[in-house]
């Protein structure tokens, strides 16, 4: 275990990557992975109208086990659901 050099200058702790322990945290939860939630959104929304086609089912084009994968995957399936409730009850 390293020793503590008194003769070391102190450095705030935000420079070590740690949050300031004056400043109050913020009511907002910080946004995390660059707007991953809205990339989600759109993939969601990209599978429900692939869902919603008749013709044969569209390759999901996200990489295996994203995050993005599965939301076009769901969006995708709920497509096919509203496909099949604009069809009359043979």
């Amino acid at each position: 275990m390293a020793k503590y050099d008194l003769k070391s200058p102190p450095f705030p702790a935000t420079e070590a990557g740690l949050p300031n322990p004056i400043q109050p945290p913020s009511a907002e939860p910080p946004k995390i992975d660059g707007g991953a939630q809205d990339d989600d959104e759109a993939a969601y929304e990209r599978g429900v109208e692939a869902g919603k086609k008749e013709s044969k089912a569209e390759k999901n084009p996200y990489p295996e086990e994203s995050s993005r994968a599965k939301a076009y995957e769901h969006g995708y399936l709920d497509g096919q659901k509203i496909r099949s409730d604009d069809k009359p009850p043979h």
